[in-house]
């Protein structure tokens, strides 16, 4: 399955609910589907999950003013503009069904957790080298498996023939229509603390060995949130940030000098960044395996074929050892 196919099983579709309140999920039958929702993603490694109105990330970015080149701020994270907008743009806000910003938003994200799992799927593929990104379509069919699945027990829960509606925005999409700051969403949902000079989120647990996928929206209302969560404050010290911002400087200075693709970075460069992330004594012991750091930044497909040729002697050894 591609990358596109799996996103296209999250229909985007915005309509004008019902007014009628009969049609909401009884609160306990939406707790049981939640919860049904987050077990199922972290049996897929997305074990960093976040529920928030789409109305705290709206009212975030607009109180920000967050309009910006793409290529710039891009250029800001060491990524360079997949459709190669060079216009200002605005962020888009996310979409609401209608519901003045209570609609509810997930936000789903991980640790090194993933990376297991998703090399047990790539190792069951049958032709894995034909996939344009592994990560990325793997992430997309988890998601979209379990959203899906959410979605239908909520509109059950609610006495609705059809699945919820929803809608998908992908870390990995850069179109300026469905650009979505991604930290800035963990920041609202009070899942990050966020600094903006180095464009790094820090996790309570996993400090800044975390990963954002998706932010999924659904026609279901979000008020049981109540207000925004205050914003965590700073998980670093100042010595920390301190190295941190110098490596975050030093990688930026390196990329400049390199001719940078979406499709991975050379691998002096991926140390750069990953030192950054180093700075960062919270959550060290969470720090993704060697291989799994330098895939993420390069995309170099023979990390993955060295990564499941340790898998295979890895299940070898437990066969024998039967």
């Amino acid at each position: 399955a591609s990358f596109a196919t799996a996103m296209a099983s999250l229909p985007r579709i915005e309509r004008t609910p019902s007014t009628d309140t009969a049609d909401e999920p009884a609160h306990s039958s939406a707790e049981q589907a939640y919860a049904a929702l987050t077990a199922e993603l972290q049996k897929s490694g997305f074990d960093v999950v976040a529920p928030l109105r789409a109305g705290w990330y709206n009212d975030y970015i607009r109180e920000l003013g967050l309009s910006t080149d793409s290529t710039a701020y891009l250029q800001a994270s060491g990524e360079r503009h997949a459709s190669g907008e060079e216009a200002p743009f605005a962020l888009a806000p996310l979409p609401d069904f209608g519901r003045s910003g209570d609609a509810l938003a997930i936000l789903v994200g991980n640790s090194r957790a993933m990376w297991p799992a998703f090399l047990r799927w790539l190792k069951a593929q049958k032709d894995p080298d034909a996939l344009s990104d592994p990560v990325d379509t793997f992430a997309a069919e988890a998601i979209c498996g379990a959203v899906g699945r959410f979605a239908a027990a909520s509109a059950a829960a609610a006495g609705r023939k059809a699945a919820v509606a929803h809608d998908s925005f992908w870390a990995s999409d850069m179109t300026p229509a469905r650009l979505v700051d991604m930290n800035r969403a963990a920041r609202v949902a009070g899942v990050c603390y966020f600094s903006d000079a180095m464009f790094l989120s820090v996790h309570p647990t996993f400090g800044a060995w975390v990963a954002f996928r998706a932010v999924v929206v659904l026609d279901l209302p979000a008020s049981h949130l109540r207000g925004p969560p205050a914003p965590l404050p700073p998980l670093l010290s100042d010595d920390e940030a301190a190295a941190a911002k110098a490596a975050f400087d030093e990688a930026l200075r390196a990329s400049a000098a390199e001719e940078l693709r979406v499709d991975g970075m050379p691998r002096h460069l991926a140390h750069k960044w990953a030192a950054m992330r180093d700075c960062v004594r919270r959550g060290r012991e969470h720090r993704y395996g060697a291989r799994q750091s330098e895939y993420h930044y390069t995309k170099d497909r023979s990390l993955l074929a060295a990564e499941l040729a340790r898998l295979e002697a890895e299940e070898g050894k437990q066969r024998s050892g039967r």
